[in-house]
């Protein structure tokens, strides 16, 4: 058990101040609350927060590691290549956007009310009446065939228009709501 402490004791975390046991503030220790005499007194408990030491940096420190990062980040290949966009061309950038967003669900839109007409048409075809025919004459079951096949293949090409809006629609919207 005591090599498992000695292993934990050694490790170091990068940019992390050396810490002991006493170091952090636990939510049972008591603050002394003082008059401030200052503007800009310390906190009670500076010495035990942990990196206590971050907020006496300066800004220009800050300011200095957030362009060395930028500048490692931000090069071209990266992932932040190319997002020095300006506020105006950002607003052009977000109105084209919304201005597409627009157009693409105004074409589901019309996509799914064909869909709808498409349904409601086959759901016609299928309630058309067909004349029962006369199993003595030969004329009239021919006719009957007839007719169920007519009716047959109308409702097989309205399944095929329906099958490809839907084709259509998935383009537009690779996901389901």
């Amino acid at each position: 058990m005591s090599s498992m402490k000695d292993l934990l004791e050694k490790m170091t975390f990068a940019g992390e101040p050396e810490q002991k046991p006493g170091d952090q503030v636990r939510g049972t220790d008591k603050v002394k609350t003082v008059k401030r005499t200052v503007p800009y007194q310390k906190h009670p408990l500076q010495g035990k927060l942990v990196g206590a030491g971050a907020a006496e940096e300066s800004v220009e420190h800050i300011a200095d590691q957030l362009r060395k990062e930028l500048e490692e980040y931000g090069a071209d290949g990266s992932g932040m290549s190319g997002v020095t966009l300006q506020r105006p061309q950002y607003r052009e950038r977000e109105a084209a956007e919304r201005m597409q967003n627009i157009e693409l669900d105004a074409q589901e839109d019309s996509i799914e009310q064909q869909i709808k007409g498409l349904t409601q048409q086959q759901l016609a075809v299928s309630k058309q009446p067909v004349a029962p025919p006369n199993p003595n004459d030969p004329v009239s079951v021919a006719q009957a065939a007839a007719e169920y096949r007519a009716k047959r293949e109308q409702k097989q090409e309205l399944a095929k228009q329906k099958t490809t809006l839907t084709a259509q629609l998935a383009k537009i919207t690779p996901y389901s709501e």
